[in-house]
């Protein structure tokens, strides 16, 4: 059997300095992937860029753009430093593919939920998002591209204390299914609904651990590989889309 090589992508993984960020942008690049990073923390981008970098032996610098998805330019911010660290041509856009993995998980018990509270985290998750897939898709549609996002199994099988992130990824959720129809045959939209990843740092309490691990059919925490093969797996299946795949529930 004859394979032909690979082509290289050009990937924006948004949210890139989170734990799930950093393991696709790793992922990403190692496979040869040009990856361009954005996240809110400019110190941790850099540090990551220095990091992929490194593993990306073809490229000089692994460009980053710094912007807070809150902030109303945030959108216009991230596609001009896109665009300043590769340029598009007539042929070939910025990028070819997204990743949004956009990560705050804000608690907000439910006596506490403060209008702010739903307008904070519906920007992050859902507004600034699909704005950005909106600023882009012509971009995508020149490669024939990819996005796929990060949900929560949450929107399916709500928990407690968290009613504004839920609400944020189910809005994310029908609107990223709207846009596999809006942008069909041209870019393909997909989702990854997460059960519980599992974090070292958060994780300590063994009975807490194990309690919500029972909450898994298959009885454990998810791992960012497992979460990276995932994604990866959706970024390269050309004959999905408007696909939400639930793991780890």
């Amino acid at each position: 059997m004859v394979t032909t090589a690979r082509a290289r992508r050009r990937v924006l993984v948004v949210g890139a300095t989170g734990r799930l960020g950093v393991a696709i942008g790793e992922a990403l690049a190692a496979r040869g992937d040009d990856v361009v990073l954005t996240a809110r923390d400019a110190q941790k981008l850099e540090r990551l860029s220095a990091s992929l970098t490194q593993l990306s032996p073809h490229r000089a610098h692994v460009p980053a753009v710094c912007a807070d998805l809150t902030h109303r330019d945030a959108v216009e911010t991230i596609v001009a430093g896109v665009r300043a660290a590769i340029p598009p041509t007539a042929e070939r856009g910025s990028v070819d593919d997204i990743v949004l993995a956009c990560g705050p998980f804000p608690r907000t018990p439910f006596r506490e939920l403060r209008r702010e509270d739903l307008e904070r985290t519906l920007t992050v998750h859902a507004v600034a998002p699909l704005l950005l897939v909106h600023a882009l898709a012509a971009d995508l549609a020149k490669a024939q591209g990819a996005v796929v996002a990060l949900g929560d199994a949450g929107t399916t099988r709500p928990y407690e204390h968290h009613v504004a992130y839920l609400t944020a990824k189910g809005a994310v959720r029908t609107g990223l299914r709207a846009l596999a129809v809006e942008l069909a045959p041209d870019v393909r939209v997909n989702i990854v609904e997460l059960g519980i990843v599992a974090d070292p740092e958060a994780d300590a309490d063994p009975l807490r651990q194990h309690r919500l691990a029972t909450r898994s059919q298959l009885g454990r925490f998810g791992t960012a590989h497992e979460v990276v093969h995932v994604v990866t797996s959706l970024l390269d299946a050309t004959w999905a889309t408007g696909e939400i795949w639930g793991v780890g529930r």
